[in-house]
């Protein structure tokens, strides 16, 4: 093969600071490298060799996020340790062949996999047998496109792991591949700007410039409310003046003026922030509505802004007219408008506003309730109602709200029925279910048993994606609660025996946290401890981290019965120890020191000096800063964290808000560890803001100590 048909930024690749020559390779090497080469040309995902230093690296290049996740299993499979150190993804880096790779990656994906001089024969064998197969097998990137429901769920996991670059990648591919509408993408992109970015690129993203002029869900609102809030409302708190002092009405133009009517009725105020703007919205109105002005002095008057613009409007308020269905409409009370008509036989008069005020609102279950409404209706009425253009148009879009005319009553339904696979949708259902109906008895068990069969049956793609939905509300806001522990220890049985995949087991884990933290009986833990024994016994090496996490759990939360415990313990060593070959030294090391609490005696592998791996007892830190609710692992993480470089200065932070505290340790500290599963938005916020020019920031989604200190040991190990 003659390599002078290389693509141009590829034979760049092969530059002064690639220490491998084109000119001088074997004719083995030609052959490999050309393919490989080629490859790239035609659009296909491949993996390309370099030297820097005397050491070996793979880069592997992606065109798109879907084909480098592939090419992440892939390598997983093919170059995992101990041939090579863990893939890591490639976006900026100041090494002149990582940048070389990135020019030839371009707007696709570029992963990094560093090999150990002992193996790298080995790795060459291994590329050579991946391209067999890749010329062999057809490509599953367009067999098997994701559905829209993978899709979600794995955007939702970015979101929750902070990952911004994969919760983009999810907008793009469902944008690209048409899988939403663009109104739809769009409230993802608040999404995604509401919780990893700040209120000012909501404000000036110019995409989101109409935002305000769209039927949005409450979640997209209450993103943009909090933005308005931290603009134009909070700020002017401050200077220790009175909120009864502040011109609010001049605040309430300039909300207007970026995003015109954005809280204008009682469904959408779910937070502090939207309550501020549906008074402020009050304030300009010519008639401040009673029901909404009853409804913030109920529910929110605590708060000194909400308290202080409802004073200033106590002289505008006039008495209520009677309450039709249309005057409740022009009024704008859209949720009275729907709670009188199903009090009564609709007329087509009332039709027409009902479908008005449920487009208004813009949630799932008013739409649900005025499509309900409208084919409940006389037939003839309802097909002259129809018949009109502007109300066909509505009923058209509501009933595309929840991809159908009907949404389901609870999760048994849920699960039960044939509903659409949109994680993004189901979110908003579930925040409508009441816990304490469906929670009850013998609900609970037709749940479980529900869910049991919709893994087995021919909805498991769906229900897979619902997954984490479900433990999320199963949990609540504020953790599980005891008298729903017996029911998650059931769910957390169905979900690990369902031959699942890395998905469910990760939900899994957090499941198990949440049953072990907040208290289970003897008979339960027991459940616990063999739902996890089962699982164990199906890993394999590429799951160590996941064993990991479930140990730091097992560990260090109390339990009613030791035995249980140990006997997990035991298996897991020995499955540990299986493994023990094919560990990185990050893991090895946190599972030495997992097994010394659990008095349990673990043999750390030599480590190999050619990766630098060696060079983990040198202090790569000088202060370390690290922010976790979850107090107790946060102080274990600094004990770990001395016993692994003994003069390093440790900082921990726990506020639930932003502090003088939080940003001098942004400020003070070369790298802070973020622990997104166990942090407030309003401080991880403030600590990505705080970090400096040259601070580093680390967001950590895993469970426990170990999930911190393996965060700070594998950017010791990138920078030795």
């Amino acid at each position: 093969m003659d390599l002078s048909d290389l693509a141009d930024d590829v034979k760049a690749f092969y530059g002064p600071y690639n220490e491998v020559t084109l000119d001088e390779l074997s004719s083995e090497w030609v052959d490999l490298v050309g393919s490989l080469g080629a490859r790239w040309a035609a659009g296909a995902r491949t993996l390309l060799p370099a030297v820097a230093g005397g050491m070996t690296r793979w880069y592997g290049f992606a065109p798109d996020p879907r084909e480098g996740r592939l090419l992440v299993e892939e390598v997983e499979a093919w170059l995992a340790p101990p041939i090579g150190a863990r893939a890591r993804r490639v976006e900026a880096s100041d090494d002149a062949v990582d940048a070389a790779a990135l020019r030839v990656a371009d707007d696709g994906v570029l992963l990094r996999i560093d090999v150990a001089k002992a193996w790298r024969g080995d790795a060459r064998a291994n590329v050579r047998s991946l391209l067999r197969v890749w010329q062999s097998a057809p490509e599953r990137g367009m067999d098997a496109p994701r559905p829209v429901g993978r899709v979600l769920r794995d955007f939702y996991a970015a979101l929750g792991a902070r990952d911004r670059t994969a919760a983009q990648a999810a907008v793009d591919e469902i944008k690209s591949r048409g899988l939403l509408s663009a109104t739809n993408v769009k409230f993802l992109r608040v999404q995604v700007i509401g919780t990893l970015g700040s209120p000012q690129e909501m404000r000036d993203d110019p995409e989101l410039a109409d935002i305000a002029a769209f039927r949005r869900p409450p979640a997209v609102t209450g993103h943009l409310a909090t933005a308005a809030d931290a603009l134009f409302i909070t700020p002017m708190l401050g200077g220790g003046g009175s909120a009864a002092e502040v011109a609010w009405r001049e605040v309430a133009v300039n909300v207007e003026s970026v995003w015109p009517g954005l809280v204008s009725h009682l469904s959408q105020v779910g937070s502090v922030s939207a309550a501020r703007c549906l008074a402020l919205s009050e304030s300009l109105a010519s008639a401040p509505r009673h029901a909404v002005h009853a409804a913030l002095e109920a529910g929110w008057s605590a708060d000194p802004v909400v308290a202080a613009v409802l004073d200033g409007l106590r002289s505008d308020m006039t008495a209520p007219a009677q309450a039709t269905i249309a005057g409740l409409c022009q009024r704008g009370e859209f949720d009275a408008v729907l709670a009188v008509a199903e009090g009564l036989s609709l007329s087509e008069a009332d039709g027409v506003p009902v479908l008005l005020a449920a487009s208004e609102l813009g949630d799932t279950r008013s739409a649900a309730r005025a499509v309900a409404l409208v084919d409940g209706m006389d037939d003839a009425d309802r097909r002259h109602l129809l018949s009109q253009a502007v109300a066909r148009h509505r009923y058209d879009q509501l009933v595309a709200t929840n991809d159908g005319p009907q949404v389901p009553r609870d999760w048994h339904d849920w699960l039960t029925g044939d509903w659409p696979d949109r994680p993004d949708v189901l979110r908003e259902w579930a925040a409508g279910w009441d816990r304490a109906t469906v929670l009850d008895g013998d609900r609970a068990d037709e749940m479980a048993l529900a869910l049991m069969d919709a893994l087995a049956g021919e909805q498991r793609g769906r229900t897979r994606n619902g997954l984490p939905t479900l433990v999320e509300w199963l949990c609540g806001s504020d953790g599980l609660q005891p008298g729903d522990v017996e029911l998650a220890v059931t769910v957390l049985d169905v979900i690990l025996e369902a031959d699942g995949g890395r998905s469910e087991r990760r939900v899994g884990l957090r499941l198990a946290e949440e049953i072990l933290s907040a208290g289970c009986s003897t008979s339960e833990f027991g459940d616990v401890t063999e739902s996890l024994h089962r699982t164990l016994s199906g890993l394999g090496s590429r799951e160590a981290d996941w064993l990991i996490e479930m140990l730091d759990i097992l560990l260090f939360s109390a339990v009613p019965d030791e035995e249980p415990r140990r006997e997990l313990l035991a298996a897991a060593h020995g499955t540990a120890v299986l493994w023990l070959e094919w560990l990185t030294a990050t893991q090895a090391t946190l599972l030495n020191k997992l097994f010394v609490e659990a008095e349990l005696d673990f043999p750390v592998p030599p480590l190999d000096t050619e990766d630098g791996d060696s060079r983990r007892r040198q202090r790569p830190f000088r202060r370390i800063g690290i922010y976790s609710l979850a107090e107790s692992a946060a102080r274990r993480a600094r004990l770990w964290i001395e016993e692994q470089w003994p003069s390093v200065n440790i900082t921990l932070a726990h506020d639930l808000v932003n502090s003088d505290r939080l940003e001098s340790m942004a400020r003070n500290c070369d790298v802070v560890v973020v622990q997104t599963s166990h942090a407030k938005h309003a401080a991880v916020t403030a600590l990505e803001a705080a970090v400096g020019p040259d601070g580093d920031l680390l967001r950590v989604h895993g469970r426990g100590a170990t999930s911190l200190v393996r965060a700070l040991l594998e950017r010791a190990a990138d920078a030795a």
